[in-house]
């Protein structure tokens, strides 16, 4: 084992002192087996750990994928790399059918994810999409019982913008806890995390004109009505779009995937149906009208004119057969609807 200082390139000495910074070098082959926080002792004359040291737990988790396949094993290298002096990051690999092998990545908040996909982007020249953030939501199985994060929320801001922020908090599933108008109006709530990490923070910078700040902390996970929102096209689930929704927010999450989907999905040669399903019910839909060919018309003329029954079975014969396509047909999404509709 080598120990030394930074210099600032790697520079042995015999030891380290109380005090301190330097390296340590290992013959660990997995990053995973450190942590920062572990007390490095002698083989020989063992010791306690110090004491006051307790590894932070992600609360936020985005899928990451590059948009070059081929990059997958630099992304690999990259988070890797991030994590010996990131404690808070947590990932593992995961593969979707559409975007290819990516990883999940668990983030202390969206600041902490923006901050980890620049530095992926800056330092390691990669480009990347990272997937809308989610939280965890725990699933008692006995009971069938959901539970969801929450937060306090502490927003610092003027007084002229103090009603407008009142406003723009009850459409967040908050709970107002107190509020202090000392110097500046210091509003302290309550509300679930996955309300937080949507589009809360920008319309909290909107209505106050850029002077509200914002902090929070984890409180706890409280019992919420939520099922699993599924994406179906032409009645196949598609996993991708597929997310843990709150009931109050089924409907508006159903009809904005469906209708960007509707924008972002090319025409086939057959129709193709965007369903969302929550609870086993439909609650949107729309479909994407198929290309049409007119059978009618061959080199430029009129087939059958006056024969309405040749007409007729052309036209039938025609819709058999998208039919059939349909039916043995696999709806096509480009890997550029997935990064248009995800890109952060």
């Amino acid at each position: 084992m080598e120990v030394g200082y930074f210099n600032p390139d790697l520079i042995p000495n015999k030891r380290l002192n109380q005090g301190e910074i330097g390296y340590v070098v290992t013959n660990l082959k997995d990053i995973h087996q450190v942590a920062v926080g572990d007390t490095i002792v002698d083989v020989k004359n063992m010791g306690k750990p110090l004491a006051g040291y307790k590894k932070v737990k992600p609360m936020v988790f985005a899928s990451i994928f590059s948009t070059q396949t081929s990059d997958y094993l630099n992304l690999k290298k990259a988070l890797e790399k991030l994590y010996l002096n990131d404690s808070a990051l947590d990932f593992s690999s995961i593969n979707s059918q559409a975007l290819g092998a990516g990883f999940r990545v668990g983030f202390l908040g969206l600041l902490h994810a923006d901050v980890v996909r620049e530095r992926l982007e800056r330092e390691f020249n990669l480009n990347l999409v990272l997937m809308p953030p989610k939280v965890d939501y725990r699933e008692l199985s006995k009971s069938g019982i959901v539970e969801e994060p929450w937060v306090k929320v502490t927003i610092l801001t003027p007084n002229k913008y103090l009603g407008n922020l009142m406003q723009l908090l009850q459409n967040y599933r908050s709970r107002f806890i107190t509020m202090d108008n000392k110097n500046q109006i210091i509003l302290i709530y309550e509300m679930p995390l996955s309300e937080m990490i949507s589009d809360f923070f920008d319309n909290l910078k909107s209505v106050s004109s850029g002077f509200a700040s914002l902090d929070w902390q984890f409180l706890d996970y409280r019992q919420v009505k939520a099922d699993r929102l599924i994406i179906l096209l032409n009645h196949e689930p598609v996993e991708e779009f597929s997310e843990m929704v709150v009931e109050q927010r089924a409907y508006e999450k159903a009809n904005f995937l469906t209708s960007q989907l509707k924008d972002l999905i090319p025409r086939q040669q057959y129709e193709v149906k965007i369903q969302a399903q929550y609870k086993g019910k439909i609650i949107a839909s729309t479909r994407i009208a198929p290309f049409r060919k007119d059978v009618l018309i061959k080199s430029g003329k009129v087939i059958g004119t006056g024969d309405v029954g040749r007409k007729r079975k052309l036209l039938e014969k025609q819709k058999e057969g998208k039919k059939k396509m349909k039916m043995v047909g696999k709806v096509e999404i480009p890997k550029e609807a997935f990064f248009k509709l995800f890109k952060r």
